[in-house]
């Protein structure tokens, strides 16, 4: 699913507190309408935003619902809320990731990117259509959004802030890559250079977070394994 909708801090903390409602899915998707009419038009509150907004916290695809139900229950663990929200963005659209990809990896070279060519990476990716362009630029103008790019406009995209992520919430933040990727494991030296996570540093990952383990393999490699099965749901 294409991201069509930039979205804000505000937006996302709206949707977050909605899904942590005790009431019935179907409900929360009523109640996430109401609060967004608050901060967006009456036609964004029923369409596009909401869909977005529902699709990262409130009804997350299937591979997602476990991560995103711990996250849910322990917002308290980010040193920065919009740690928790990039996680989760990256874990329900996919299409995100790809496109973070694009600009770590550019950042990474050259220190800068023009949207211009973030977005015809991802039409080369993805495929020459409209839809890829105006879903790249959403995805880049969230991130200005967010903070953790800067520029834009006429000028090229650098990167801003970096997000810290420890113990717990580094770990959630491993398995948000592994599910951006639709990969079950990754590598100590393929996080390092993860150009999906280039807005965060990780600080000692682990401290208990249950649905994610790190291995060692001949050689000592580590290797971080999604330990509850993909396409199943744990209690919460």
């Amino acid at each position: 699913m294409i991201l069509d909708r930039d979205l804000r801090l505000d937006l996302f903390e709206v949707a977050l507190r909605v899904a942590s409602d005790p009431s019935p899915e179907s409900e929360k998707r009523k109640l996430l309408t109401v609060a967004l009419r608050d901060y967006v038009s009456s036609q964004e509150a029923e369409g596009k935003t909401k869909k977005c907004l529902s699709r990262v916290w409130v009804s997350p695809p299937e591979k997602a619902r476990d991560m995103i139900a711990w996250a849910r229950n322990h917002p308290q663990l980010a040193l920065d809320p919009r740690l928790l929200h990039l996680g989760a963005l990256l874990a329900t659209f996919p299409f995100v990731g790809g496109v973070t990809g694009v600009i770590g990896r550019a950042t990474a070279l050259d220190g800068r990117v023009e949207p211009a060519e973030v977005r015809r990476r991802a039409r080369a990716l993805w495929g020459d259509r409209s839809s890829i362009d105006v879903g790249a630029r959403k995805v880049y103008t969230t991130l200005l959004r967010l903070g953790v790019l800067e520029g834009g406009g006429r000028g090229p995209l650098v990167r801003g802030a970096m997000l810290g992520a420890e113990g717990e919430m580094a770990a959630w933040t491993i398995h948000a890559l592994l599910l951006t990727r639709g990969v079950t494991a990754v590598t100590d030296s393929e996080l390092g250079a993860a150009p999906e996570l280039f807005w965060t540093k990780l600080s000692r990952p682990g401290g208990g977070y249950p649905l994610l383990a790190r291995h060692s393999e001949s050689g000592h490699r580590g290797v971080w394994v999604a330990e509850a099965p993909f396409g199943t749901t744990s209690p919460s």
